[in-house]
């Protein structure tokens, strides 16, 4: 451990996939799809026939093709046994055919070109997050729900597995330096088994919880159940947007190569549904805990909490990646959190440069959101947080310090940076990742 990271908070991860991820084929290093299919026929090699294969941490738009593999080729990589390749940011995967006849999609056969839902398959399907070819038959490539529901077809791990995988992340992450973590789509199972851990001195962490709103009321009726010095609910989760690399974040500005049926990215949540999260929130005193990458997606989760949100508690906006200058030191004004991931600068850079190159001045725009605590008489650590997402990206704390400090990868000129006005300081960065305590901001 690097003797300067110590006393981290990683606050924004999940770890039940970190865990998980730790033994799946890991495609961070990967630079092309030839290379992402020769590493699942390694790995298909020995499994048994029926055995499922995960590819995760794909980062197709730094690939040589930038393309994802076709469900034919992944079969053909994975001898017909079913296999995903899961994108770094979760929101998207390519299916093998095997993979998508478990959904309920037939390779080959058209599905139907118009509306949201397609049954001539068998299945209830979301159209706007299924690829298609030009005879509308399914490339492979999902998005969204449809991704998850190649996720959820995967062979549930048993208690032994989970717990397993859930020691991994844990200890992976004090291996770092952080005493601290946030997981933010949590389920009924990982709080049992996060105070099951805590019982037989198993966590080396403390871990706060923040489960989707479909199994909030159970979350804050069983807290006395799961609570313990190390574990505690945090929050309740909400999606409003998608994904850059997805182009479903959801932008005021019209991607440079945007999906034909969303030119601005996706909103997935309505002014009715977060709502009703706030204020479900709210009741339990508890903080909205609200992804929101887009600018459009940011605004909107502001102003929503501008009108009907308590100032007495600290609401949170996930990932933040994109905030308009006029939005930055509402923050600050209105009592939310930025909770933001520096790091995910480093691989975004391509992305950011072909699909959003009129707005790469607003990514992560960090320095104004420190201005704008100062001027509202705020510590900026109460407000602005680091974390990575994980297993998005490898939870490593140099990886925050770089993005955010350089603004670029290391050994880039200085010209390559994304927005160098928006620079830290190394000292304010280190702050950053830390809890509050006696600072540098002034």
């Amino acid at each position: 451990m690097n003797a300067e990271f110590t006393g981290l908070r990683e606050a924004h991860a999940h770890l039940p996939e970190l865990g998980a991820e730790l033994s799946a084929i890991n495609l961070e290093d990967c630079a092309s799809k030839a290379e992402c299919l020769e590493r699942i026929t390694q790995r298909a090699n020995g499994l048994p026939g029926d055995a499922w294969i995960l590819a995760v941490r794909a980062r197709v738009e730094g690939w040589a093709e930038r393309a994802w593999p076709t469900a034919r080729e992944l079969d053909e990589a994975a001898g017909g046994r079913p296999c995903a390749v899961k994108s770094f940011d979760i929101h998207s995967l390519a299916a093998s055919d095997a993979a998508m006849r478990a959904i309920g999609l037939e390779p080959g056969r058209a599905i139907a070109a118009h509306g949201r839902d397609a049954r001539a398959t068998g299945g209830d399907f979301n159209l706007a997050y299924i690829d298609c070819d030009d005879r509308s038959a399914p490339t492979g490539l999902l998005l969204e729900t449809m991704a998850q529901r190649v996720l959820d077809a995967m062979p549930a791990p048993t208690i032994g597995e989970r717990r397993e995988h859930l020691r991994a992340a844990c200890a992976d992450l004090a291996r770092r330096g952080f005493t601290e973590a946030h997981d933010m789509l949590s389920r009924p199972t990982l709080w049992a088994d996060l105070a099951a851990l805590a019982d037989a001195g198993e966590l080396p962490i403390c871990v706060l919880l923040h489960p989707l709103i479909e199994d909030f009321d159970r979350a804050v009726a069983e807290r006395a159940s799961f609570e313990r010095d190390g574990v505690r609910l945090g929050g309740l989760k909400v999606f409003t947007d998608g994904t850059l690399n997805s182009r479903t974040a959801w932008m005021l500005d019209a991607y440079a190569d945007p999906r034909p049926d969303a030119p601005h990215g996706r909103r997935l949540l309505d002014d009715d549904g977060f709502i009703t999260a706030l204020n479900k929130a709210e009741s339990a005193g508890l903080p909205i805990v609200a992804h929101a990458i887009g600018d459009a997606a940011v605004r909107r989760c502001l102003d929503l909490i501008e009108k009907h949100g308590s100032r007495s508690i600290a609401h949170r906006i996930e990932h933040a990646e994109f905030i308009d200058e006029t939005d930055t030191q509402r923050f600050a004004r209105l009592n939310v959190v930025a909770s933001v991931q520096p790091c995910h600068l480093l691989p975004d850079m391509e992305a950011i440069r072909r699909l959003t190159p009129g707005r790469a001045d607003r990514v992560l725009p960090l320095r104004e959101l420190i201005e704008g605590a100062v001027a509202a008489g705020r510590d900026p650590r109460e407000l602005i947080w680091f974390g990575s997402d994980a297993p998005v990206v490898d939870p490593d704390p140099a990886d925050n310090i770089q993005a955010a400090v350089e603004r670029r990868r290391s050994g880039m000129p200085e010209g390559a940076a994304i927005a160098p006005n928006q620079a830290l300081t190394r000292v304010e960065a280190m702050e950053l990742m830390r809890s509050p305590r006696e600072g540098v901001f002034g």
